[in-house]
C-alpha cells in the first residue's frame, strides 16, 4: 500500500440536511448513517491519503472506516465502517467538488454517497447512488470548531441607508395631506347695455273730408 498521509477530525456535513455523516456503532458492519451536528467522535472522521487522488474516511470513535456493504458496487447499497483492509477498493474515496462542497465518489463502484431516499430524519442511511447534480450528494468537511462557530454566530442584520436631508424631507412632505385647493371666484358677467328704445313717431291724423 502506498504511504498514508493522515489529516485532522473533520466533520462531514450533507449540504442538503445539514446533518453529519456518523458511525451507529464500533463493529464492523454498523451502519453509517446522517444525524444532528453534535461533534462527537462518532461524527468525527479523519481523511488519510492512499496513493495520489484517494483517501480513506477513518471514524474517531470506532477506529475503523468508511466502507460499502459487502462490497457492492449497486445503486442503493449502504455504507459501512469496517477494518481498514490493504486493498479494499470499497473503503476508497475521491473528494471531488468545489472548495466548500465535495461529491465523495466510490472507487470501486464509481458511484457517489447519497441517503436513502433523500430522507431527512436523524438516524437515515448513506448510501451508494447514482452521480447526479443534487445538494443530497454534496458534503462539506469541515472542522468541529469551526462549524460550532458558524452556528453560533448570528445572522448579519441588515443596514438600511439613512436618507438625506432631501430624502427625508420629501419623505415627510408624502405624508401630509396636501391642502385643498381653492376654487376659483367665478368670473364677473358684463351686462349688456339695455337696447333703447326709440320712440315712436307719432303722424298727424289725415283730417276727414266733409
Amino acid at each position: 500500500m502506498a504511504p498514508r498521509e493522515k489529516k485532522e477530525d473533520l466533520l462531514i456535513i450533507n449540504r442538503r440536511t445539514g446533518k453529519a455523516l456518523q458511525c451507529a456503532g464500533t463493529e464492523n458492519g454498523n451502519v453509517v448513517e446522517q444525524a444532528a451536528v453534535t461533534g462527537s467522535d462518532a461524527q468525527l472522521w479523519t481523511p488519510v491519503k492512499v496513493g495520489r487522488s484517494a483517501v480513506k474516511l477513518l471514524n474517531k470513535q470506532s477506529g475503523k472506516v468508511l466502507d460499502v456493504m459487502h462490497g457492492s458496487t449497486e445503486a442503493g447499497a449502504w455504507a459501512q465502517v469496517w477494518d481498514d483492509v490493504a486493498d479494499g477498493g470499497s473503503q476508497l474515496w475521491q473528494l471531488k467538488g468545489t472548495v466548500t462542497y465535495k461529491k465523495l465518489i466510490n472507487v470501486q463502484s464509481g458511484k457517489v454517497l447519497d441517503i436513502v431516499d433523500m430522507r431527512d430524519d436523524d438516524g437515515a442511511p448513506a448510501q451508494l447512488w447514482e452521480d447526479v447534480d443534487g445538494a443530497g450528494q454534496q458534503w462539506k468537511l469541515v472542522e468541529p470548531q469551526a462549524e460550532a462557530q458558524a452556528q453560533a454566530e448570528p445572522a448579519p442584520k441588515r443596514r438600511g441607508r439613512k436618507p438625506k436631508a432631501a430624502e427625508a424631507e420629501a419623505a415627510l412632505g408624502a405624508e401630509k395631506q396636501p391642502e385643498p385647493v381653492p376654487e376659483p371666484a367665478p368670473a364677473r358677467q358684463s351686462r349688456k347695455p339695455a337696447a333703447k328704445k326709440t320712440p315712436a313717431k307719432r303722424g298727424r291724423k289725415p283730417k276727414t273730408q266733409a
